[in-house]
Formats: C-alpha cells, sequence, structure tokens
C-alpha cells in the first residue's frame, strides 16, 4: 500500500514506540560519555536546540506514553517550524478510543442523571480543563502532560492520541493531531481506500478538515484520527440511566461510510463494499457495529463477531448487481474494422466499418466471437438473460492530429452476417477519395484532409434491470483510422491524460451514466460525444472531454452553488488537491496539448459559431471568472474566434500558456495543483 505523507510535517521527527500501548519503562540506560565540541565550525555532541517561546508550527516528538490505572501520561518535546525547541507550552489535551468487543469507543464524561453519577467510562478525552491534570516542563521544550481518565488501566489497547499547543496566550500554535499508537489488525478499512476519492481530506471544504490526524512517521492516519471520535458505537447509545455506552459522536464512522455516503457521487454504489473494504471486514454480527446502520435492530450495538474468512462482500455485490456488472465488463471485448469505401452507382457510395462482440475467457484470455444478433433485443423493459444486448450502434468521426473533431449523427444502414457480426454504413453523396458534395447527408466537406474512424458501442442490460439507463453496462471500442484520401489505415491514438481507473474509484458501479456511455477506461467513451468538434454546451464548459470534466465537478457546471449564486467545489475535495484523482500518472504536460481549436458553444451564450484555444478551455472550466479569463487573453487565450465553413481544425491558437505554466516553469501548473499522492 501507498503511504500518504504530509508535506506539512516536515520537521516532525518521531520515536518507534515498543509496545503495542504500554509505554516505555522509564529506564534511559546507562549514563552515556560527555559530548564533545564540533569542529569546523559545526555543533558537537553538547550542541543543543535553540529555545524560543513562540510557534506559527508546532512540531512534537513523542517520548513515551503511559496508561495507568484511571489514569494516561504523555512525555513530548515540542519544536516550532524552524526546528526550535518551544518553552512557555500551556495547553495539551489526549484522547484514547479503546478496543472493546463492540469495536473503538472514547466515551465521554457526563453530568449526573437524576443523581446518578456517570457509570460509564471507556477510553476517554481530557483537556488542561479536566481536574487533576497537569502540564510540566521538564527541561527546554521537554513536557510530561498527566491526566485522570477512568476509562483506562494498564490493559486497555486502543487509539492513543495527543494535540498541543493553541492557546491564543502563549502564542505557540495547535499541533497536528496525532495518532501516538493503534492496534495493528483492528480496522475495516484504510487511508489509502478513503484517499482514493478524497485525496487529501485535509483540504476538503467539508467538516473535521482540519480534525485529519497523522501518525508518527508522518504518515497520514485519515481512519485511525476519525475513529477517535466517530468509534463504532453511536454516543446516541444510552443504558438504562441514561448514559451513552458509545463513542464521542453520534455519527459512527461506519454510518459516515454505509448512510452518508449513499448519495456520494452519480454512478457510486456503496453495496461495492470492495471500494473502502479492500480486505474482508472484520465484523460480520448483522445486530453489530457497521452492519447495524443498514440492518438497524433499534437496539445497542452487539458484539463483533469476527470474520474469520467469511467475506460478506460478495454478498452485497452480488445483490446489487456489482458482481455481474462486473463481469460483463470484464468478459467482453468490442472491436471493428476501419471505415472503409464502397462505391455504388455514379458517385454515391457508402462509408462502412463492422462490428465484433468477442467473449474472453478469464483463465486463458482466449477470445470467441458473439453472435450479437442472437443475443439482442432492443424492445426489452425488463432484463432478459437469454437476450441481454439492448444497444448496438456506431458513430464515424473526423480525425486530425489524434484528435477527434466531429461525429455523424446520421442514420445508417446496417445488416448482420452469418456470424452475428454488424456491420454499419453511411451514404455518402461522392466518390472515394474526393470531397463530398456540401449538404449531402451526411456532409463530410467540413473534414476534408481530416480521416475517419468509427465508435462502437454494445449495451447489455444489468440483471435488475427495469428500463432505466443506468441498469445498463456499455462495452465501447474504436476503430482504426482511415484517410479519406487514399484509403490508407494509421492506429487511432487519441491523447488521454487520465488513467485507465480514474472514473471508476469515485464511479464504482460500473453501469451507464447516460446515452450509453459510462465510466471505464477514463471515460474514454465519453469522447465520442464529448470530442474537440462537437458544438455543445457540455457543464457550460466548452465541449472537449477535459473542460467539461473540469467544469463539471469543480467549476460552473457543478449544479453547487454557494449563497451568492457563484460555484462551489465539489464537496469532497479541494480542486486544487484533487487533480491527481484523474491525472494518476503524475505528469500534466501543458507543451504536449496540441495546438489546435475546439469548438466553445459555452462561452457563447449558446453561439455555436466560435472556436476556443485548448488550454484556456480546460482551465476556463474552473478558473472562470473575469480576471482569469482576462489574464489568458492577455496570453493569447480565446474563446470567441469565428468558426470557418471548412478546415477550422487545421488552425492553431495563439496561447503561449506553457511559457509560464508547464510542469519545472516559473509558474508551472504543478506548484498550485497536486498531481502526486
Amino acid at each position: 500500500m501507498k503511504r500518504f505523507k504530509s508535506k506539512k510535517l516536515a520537521y516532525l521527527v518521531a520515536l518507534a514506540l515498543t509496545s503495542l500501548l504500554m509505554g516505555c519503562d522509564g529506564d534511559d540506560g546507562a549514563a552515556g560519555v560527555d559530548g564533545v565540541d564540533g569542529v569546523d565550525g559545526q555543533p558537537g555532541d553538547s550542541w543543543t536546540l535553540p529555545v524560543v517561546t513562540s510557534s506559527t508550527e508546532t512540531n512534537v516528538k513523542v517520548i513515551n506514553y503511559i496508561l495507568g490505572e484511571g489514569s494516561i501520561s504523555y512525555e513530548f518535546e515540542v519544536t516550532n517550524e524552524n526546528g526550535e525547541l518551544v518553552n512557555g507550552l500551556i495547553d495539551a489535551e489526549g484522547k484514547v478510543a479503546a478496543l472493546t468487543d463492540k469495536g473503538f469507543i472514547n466515551n465521554r464524561n457526563e453530568d449526573p442523571i437524576n443523581e446518578v453519577a456517570d457509570n460509564i467510562h471507556i477510553g476517554g478525552a481530557v483537556t488542561m480543563s479536566t481536574e487533576g491534570a497537569t502540564l510540566t516542563a521538564l527541561g527546554d521544550g521537554h513536557y510530561q502532560f498527566t491526566a485522570p481518565m477512568l476509562g483506562v488501566n494498564t490493559g486497555t489497547e486502543g487509539i492513543v492520541w495527543l494535540r498541543v499547543g493553541g492557546n491564543s496566550e502563549s502564542g505557540i500554535a495547535r499541533s497536528y493531531e496525532l495518532v501516538v499508537n493503534k492496534p495493528e489488525g483492528a480496522f475495516s478499512t484504510t487511508t489509502e481506500a478513503c484517499y482514493a476519492c478524497h485525496v487529501d481530506y485535509s483540504t476538503s471544504p467539508n467538516r473535521h478538515a482540519s480534525y485529519v490526524a497523522q501518525g508518527m512517521d508522518g504518515e497520514v492516519t485519515f481512519v485511525e484520527g476519525c475513529l477517535t471520535c466517530h468509534g463504532s458505537v453511536s454516543r446516541d447509545m444510552v443504558n438504562e440511566e441514561g448514559f451513552s455506552t458509545g463513542s464521542y459522536a453520534s455519527n459512527t464512522l461506519s454510518k459516515i461510510g454505509h448512510i452518508n455516503h449513499q448519495e456520494f457521487e452519480t454512478g457510486f454504489s456503496v453495496m461495492n463494499c470492495s471500494s473502502c473494504h479492500t480486505e474482508p471486514t472484520i465484523n460480520i454480527n448483522v445486530a453489530g457495529p457497521g452492519c447495524i446502520d443498514c440492518h438497524d435492530t433499534g437496539d445497542i450495538a452487539g458484539d463483533i463477531i469476527p470474520g474469520n474468512g467469511s467475506d460478506l462482500r460478495a454478498l452485497h455485490e452480488a445483490k446489487s448487481a456489482i458482481t455481474s456488472n462486473k463481469a460483463l465488463a470484464d468478459t467482453y471485448k468490442v472491436t471493428g474494422t476501419a471505415p472503409a469505401w464502397f462505391s455504388d452507382s455514379g458517385d454515391a457510395g457508402q462509408w462502412c466499418t463492422t462490428l465484433s462482440l468477442f467473449e474472453i475467457d478469464a483463465a486463458t484470455g482466449a477470445e470467441t466471437l458473439v453472435n450479437i444478433h442472437d443475443l439482442f433485443d432492443e424492445s426489452q423493459t425488463t432484463h432478459n438473460p437469454d437476450k441481454p444486448i439492448n444497444y448496438v450502434g456506431s458513430y464515424f468521426h473526423g480525425v486530425y492530429n489524434n484528435s477527434v473533431i466531429g461525429r455523424i449523427t446520421d442514420a445508417y444502414e446496417y445488416s448482420y452476417d452469418a456470424e452475428g457480426r454488424k456491420t454499419m454504413c453511411y451514404a455518402i453523396s461522392a466518390g472515394h477519395g474526393l470531397p463530398p458534395v456540401a449538404g449531402s447527408t451526411p456532409d463530410l466537406s467540413a473534414w476534408p484532409d481530416a480521416g475517419l474512424m468509427a465508435s462502437l458501442r454494445v449495451s447489455f442490460t444489468a440483471k435488475d434491470y427495469m428500463g432505466a439507463e443506468a441498469d445498463v453496462v456499455t462495452i465501447h471500442g474504436y476503430t482504426d483510422v482511415t484517410s479519406q484520401a487514399d484509403g490508407s489505415v494509421t492506429d487511432y491514438d487519441r491523447r488521454h491524460s487520465v488513467g485507465t481507473d480514474s472514473c471508476t474509484t469515485c464511479h464504482n458501479n460500473l453501469s451507464n451514466y447516460h446515452k450509453n456511455g459510462n465510466f471505464a477506461n477514463g471515460g474514454l467513451g465519453c469522447v465520442a460525444c464529448h470530442n474537440n468538434g462537437q458544438d455543445r454546451s457540455a457543464k457550460n464548459s466548452a465541449p472537449g472531454f477535459g473542460p467539461m470534466v473540469h467544469s463539471m465537478h469543480w467549476g460552473v457546471g457543478s449544479e453547487k452553488l454557494n449563497d451568492d449564486g457563484t460555484p462551489n467545489v465539489a464537496s469532497v475535495i479541494a480542486p486544487q488537491t484533487s487533480c491527481v484523482a484523474c491525472h494518476d500518472n503524475g505528469v500534466v504536460d501543458l507543451k504536449t496539448v496540441p495546438n489546435q481549436f475546439m469548438r466553445a458553444k459555452a462561452f457563447n451564450d449558446g453561439d455555436s459559431t466560435k472556436m476556443a484555444s485548448p488550454i484556456t478551455a480546460n482551465c476556463f472550466a474552473c478558473h472562470n471568472d473575469d480576471y482569469a479569463l482576462a489574464h489568458m487573453v492577455q496570453n493569447g487565450g480565446t474563446t470567441t474566434e469565428e468558426v470557418p465553413a471548412t478546415e477550422w481544425y487545421k488552425l492553431n491558437a495563439s496561447e503561449s500558456c506553457a511559457t509560464c505554466h508547464a510542469e519545472g516553469r516559473s509558474s508551472g501548473i504543478e506548484k498550485y495543483h497536486n498531481f502526486t499522492r
């Protein structure tokens, strides 16, 4: 698993703890020899760090902690942003989420109810206001924080947490939340699983972003930090006297995952358990923590029953068609022949492609041709396992400089051969190799010198299909590119700057989004409609795939508006830090962006006669205020060029964005956007 490091912890130096939750025994070992002075102006062993009394960044090195009978004690060192020891600390707080038979619980201290004292103590939280708490300076930057905590003893296991500083009187900044220790193998999900979508929750506009915790080696401990308060049992579960038997917060972390994520994203399903639970879950008790989020018994959560190899993920994924959808996506492949010209009489003719569907053997990789015609039924309203295919089709596209510059949407003639392949032909009123007659159907006169490529789609109904577009799984394919001039064939090699799993990490239900397009292969199927030549608003951005995705997630097309009408960013991740969720190869090289225009209907209040330069179109999707647009235009960007009748795609834009903003340059985009985890 990749470890997610915090850039803000460059000064944190941590000691490895030598026991699970018990601290060191306090024996410092035999005294060493005195240090000697350094040479050549360098500090020797006797050299000590400078001492200050303030910090703008507070870093903590935990030396030791001890869980006693009803008490907790931390020993630690504090340095500032320059690595200097900090004196004058007056604030510290600690928490323990104890591991119980019901999972992690950090129980609150409550006031008496009907003159009955709080009788539930599990783990706990302490601050300087806790009666009996002390913070003692043991030396320069060296402290001991001790406080009563009734819910712990020498045998307690759980998550141990510490934070210091933050009191305005001291001038010492608050440190990050630190997970001092945690029991291994006791967690149902991981930081890596959460950050696959959330990327870096500490920069999120969502709640409690500042509570993201760090571990003792500087790693992000997102799950463990959240569990410290949002434990396994809700605070709302109380005993007969009315005292909470649960953790600090009403929302458990499992409820946040299972219930609050129900409407997380279009195409996201909490029933795709493997997205978060990358390993089999800890608990299989339907009345236990986690399970009762959905299977509510109305009682206090039962004990955890270990899975011991049982994997409930398969049960949920099969029930929700995740398993069958994945099987469809993995089992089939669509291919097509490069567009070929077939002459009829006179100047009439047709461009044709033949679509084939293959079934792939999971064990051997062998491919077997499937008779599409035998499995096709476009009239179905419910899933028919004997005829699961409800759509087979194609579009012809113009391709120039590896860019898709348009699409033919007219009806085509089709036929099936004896083995079930489908051939689709578009009639052209011109001879092969000659510019088609303007106004003919379809009209390719706007694409002289462009090649032709066909996009292909075969859609299967999911097992729970009830006529809904989202209950369909589509297999996409693209043919090679044929020259209109001489019939030569070259590979279709469109530049695609996102990863295969970029979309399906968050959009995980494997079904369609709309119009037989889905999230597979980095959304490559979407390019059939959302390309540089399709004249549409596409979430009020330029029509290209990149501008559309930027806009619909973080820009004006996100459909999330602030009270003043300005766009609000996607709630789970900040736009600057989330780039890596899609651009997962760590590189977005502006110098490789083809210098050719794209159609730009959205920039002109629906006017379909304009073009945009490519980098401007992508950047403006998020940076869409007047100041940003003026900066782009001043540096050669445009959203308002008139579209010539022909060969508009051959024109070069004048934008010079890469001069300053390419990676490695003075204002390279990597300095302001995160492309690495």
